[in-house]
């Protein structure tokens, strides 16, 4: 087999992983056995190492010494340290792509908040194809930012709380208020107004933390 032929399933397995842990269905501290993944998808084992190394350096998973990989666990300050920085990483983002957000980008994030307002009114809402559509948004920004380390470090981090983001969304309420967010701030791009825009990326990441944060109370946690 090729090593492109490799890095290729490799992808598509990472895939596979990656969707079932932001999902739940992989749960925090479940082992992912290799056996059964290679099972599962038909595969042999060498893409499917592949892909665990991807995901732990993604931080999605944790390798422990003679045991195997586990989907990594997360304590709730952890995601409050995530989010906190989460938070001021996009804020910053916004203020620096501001001056690049030309009449090309800014279609480009209407129409992304068309489909977002498409997934929401779907019943039930297509949390999944939601999320992405919210990672496209935000990358179009962080990307016109023009700072690679600003968006490695935010990408990272986004990484590792993807399933609770996921979960956040699942909270109908905030899933609408989440589409309001992403309207008013393209609202406040296209007026110039690249403070508003920036405080309205901040809140709208903060929110996410503090729906979170509500469900573990109710949950006892």
């Amino acid at each position: 087999m090729s090593v492109i032929r490799i890095e290729s399933i490799a992808d598509g397995v990472k895939k596979y992983l990656e969707q079932r842990i932001v999902t739940g269905k992989l749960k925090p501290g479940q082992q992912i056995k290799e056996q059964e993944v290679a099972e599962s998808l038909g595969v042999s084992r060498p893409p499917i190492r592949e892909a665990l190394k991807i995901l732990e350096a993604e931080g999605l998973i944790t390798r422990k010494p003679n045991k195997g990989a586990f989907v990594t666990e997360i304590e709730e300050k952890d995601i409050w340290e995530i989010y906190t920085l989460k938070t001021a990483l996009y804020g910053l983002g916004t203020r620096l792509a501001f001056d690049r957000l030309n009449d090309t980008l800014i279609n480009k994030l209407e129409q992304i908040t068309s489909r977002m307002k498409e997934c929401i009114e779907q019943d039930p809402p297509d949390i999944s194809r939601y999320q992405r559509l919210n990672e496209q948004f935000h990358d179009l920004v962080l990307d016109a930012a023009d700072h690679g380390r600003l968006k490695k470090m935010a990408d990272t981090l986004h990484n590792q709380v993807k399933r609770y983001s996921y979960r956040s969304l699942a909270e109908r309420s905030h899933l609408q208020r989440s589409y309001k967010y992403h309207k008013a701030i393209v609202d406040a791009i296209k007026k110039g107004e690249r403070e508003k825009a920036a405080q309205l990326t901040e809140e709208h990441v903060l929110e996410g933390l503090n729906v979170l944060q509500g469900i573990s109370k109710r949950e006892g946690k």
